[in-house]
């Protein structure tokens, strides 16, 4: 919903573009947690993956340390039984399981840039002897962004705008529906004002929206609409509400 022209870009890059012809390309993808980075790179990832003959997806999250990052690594590559020897070190395992072969690897949820590790983790990854190779990297950091792309900007994820929203809202409360309001008209305004509520973030919708069509009544979704943990929001990029809306209705 609404990263057409962003996940086209991308995408045309990796396939045909100025990323099919470099050896190594670092691509960030920025934005606050919740607006949909991990979701839109998941779409990449199935998109493209028949270009590569190696795909390694890693949840980074707190723990940035390549040790630890290329042993995750090895544990995606099948082995090259016919080069590597058993005293091989992880990184040395690495470089003999992608060598000669065209590669993605998606770092998820990366919070730390350490530069000495950040070095090592990519070191056997240099040394691949092919084109259009790619490692994309999602964080909510702009600092590490910054510090990771080999390209001249990162991709930087918006709150969705109300159409963009409200479409993807209707999909969580409704599912394949084509009108929904058609059968359900009395819920439509306060639909549309919990909608501004969720400030353009898909997980804020996509929670908000199951614990909605858990009741389709009025009073329900008014209780949610007038709930006092709206009162809590801290900024725009706030979607603690949303969730905690949707533990406090926890059957």
């Amino acid at each position: 919903y609404g990263r057409d022209t962003q996940k086209e870009e991308i995408i045309n890059g990796i396939t045909k573009g100025e990323y099919s012809s470099k050896q190594l390309t670092v691509h960030p993808i920025v934005g606050p947690g919740g607006v949909g980075k991990t979701t839109f790179t998941q779409h990449i990832f199935e998109e493209v993956k028949s270009c590569f003959q190696v795909r390694i997806w890693i949840c980074v999250s707190l723990n940035f340390t390549a040790d630890r990052l290329a042993q995750e690594i090895l544990e995606q590559i099948p082995e090259d039984n016919s080069s590597e020897s058993k005293n091989s070190s992880k990184e040395e395992k690495i470089e003999q399981r992608v060598r000669s072969k065209r590669f993605l690897l998606v770092l998820d949820d990366v919070w730390q840039y350490y530069d000495d590790e950040w070095k090592k983790l990519l070191a056997p990854f240099k040394k691949v002897g092919t084109e259009g190779n790619m490692v994309i990297v999602t964080t909510r950091i702009p600092g590490v962004a910054n510090m990771v792309r080999t390209i001249d900007h990162s991709i930087e994820m918006e709150h969705l705008g109300p159409e963009d929203i409200m479409s993807f809202f209707e999909a969580c409360v409704f599912g394949d529906q084509q009108q929904p309001w058609q059968e359900y008209p009395g819920l439509h305004d306060v639909g549309q004002k919990i909608v501004e509520k969720l400030k353009g973030f898909p997980l804020a919708a996509k929670t908000v929206g199951r614990l909605l069509r858990n009741q389709l009544t009025f009073d329900h979704w008014t209780r949610v609409l007038e709930s006092k943990e709206w009162e809590s929001q801290a900024s725009d990029n706030d979607i603690m509400p949303a969730l905690k809306l949707s533990y406090d209705y926890l059957p």
